[in-house]
């Protein structure tokens, strides 16, 4: 079987992308987790856990990682490990980068050292985009136009790693992909935060109403890494989105009909909500290319993916 060493399983995408390549059978999965993680950091995934071989080390320490790397000689990485919280990272630029863009130069050049290495998967995110003028959805062709340091340390990475292509002949894929949801352990994200509030009939505050995101189901988002992993197309760029405009405050008109939600929904941020200087109105894809070249097509429409998360949040919630 073909060896996947993958970052971030830990957090949301990449533990549902562990989950699926176990479930396939087709991969041996390594995975790396931080020093620092403890125990409780495995919850979403310790029914699989003895599938998963699990290496213990921090992206920016390289020298832990070249050997993880030499030790497995993985045929694939997919890098989706990543400090990925928008506002904290006006707060904490330095970590950001340090963790985001050296963490991924580390890999890269492990992955240079490797006698049969196939691809480098890299996640990229819709924030690349930033601001536009134009408000019809982003191919990509359009020129990044970062509005956060996290977004920033993204692009940083995306330079890298196709000058590390065109200087080493690094094979690889970039992933950017609009906002993603259907967690089962975080409500602090927008959607899961709404459903939940609602659920439980309290307040729901909005600080954008008006910002338009382009919303997808996490099934397609994992449905998105296994083509890549599949494919034998290689040194692209892939957007992965729904091409939706939909507003937040339209997002959060939906779950109050599915949720059945009386109380007061109220367009601002929470009291004592952590500072944000800017925020981008538009991001929405177009991912006519990965359709093309991949033959991914999302599943979920908003409506269906919205649904289910509030069934498995019910659920949650009355346990």
């Amino acid at each position: 079987m073909k060896k996947i060493f993958l970052t971030g399983i830990t957090g949301f995408i990449a533990a549902e992308v562990a989950r699926k390549l176990v479930e396939m059978g087709d991969y041996e999965v390594y995975a790396l987790v931080r020093e620092t993680s403890n125990s409780n950091s495995f919850d979403h995934i310790k029914d699989i856990l003895n599938k998963i071989h699990i290496r213990k080390g921090n992206l920016t320490d390289y020298s832990v990682i070249r050997k993880i790397i030499a030790d497995i000689s993985p045929q694939q990485i997919v890098h989706i490990g990543a400090q990925t919280a928008v506002r904290a990272s006006f707060e904490l630029p330095i970590e950001f980068n340090e963790t985001n863009y050296l963490g991924t130069i580390n890999l890269i050049h492990c992955a240079l050292q490797l006698p049969s290495f196939e691809k480098f998967i890299f996640a990229s995110t819709m924030e690349t985009y930033g601001f536009q003028e134009a408000r019809t959805p982003f191919k990509e062709t359009v020129k990044s136009n970062p509005g956060s340091p996290y977004a920033v340390s993204k692009v940083a990475c995306e330079e890298y790693i196709r000058m590390a292509n065109k200087a080493f002949s690094l094979p690889y894929l970039i992933s950017r992909a609009c906002n993603t949801f259907g967690r089962k352990n975080q409500t602090g994200f927008v959607t899961e935060y709404i459903a939940t509030q609602m659920l439980k009939g309290e307040t729901v505050y909005i600080g954008t109403p008006e910002a338009v995101r382009d919303m997808m189901y996490v099934t397609d988002h994992v449905d998105a890494y296994i083509k890549m992993i599949q494919t034998d197309v290689k040194n692209e760029i892939f957007n992965f989105g729904t091409g939706n405009k939909m507003p937040m405050k339209e997002i959060a008109k939906k779950l109050k009909e599915i949720t059945g939600f009386k109380g007061e929904i109220i367009h601002s941020f929470p009291p004592n909500y952590p500072w944000r200087p800017v925020v981008e109105e538009f991001l929405s894809l177009d991912a006519a290319k990965a359709k093309e070249k991949l033959g991914w097509v999302p599943k979920y429409t908003v409506e269906d993916g919205l649904k289910k998360t509030v069934e498995y949040w019910k659920e949650k919630i009355k346990k």
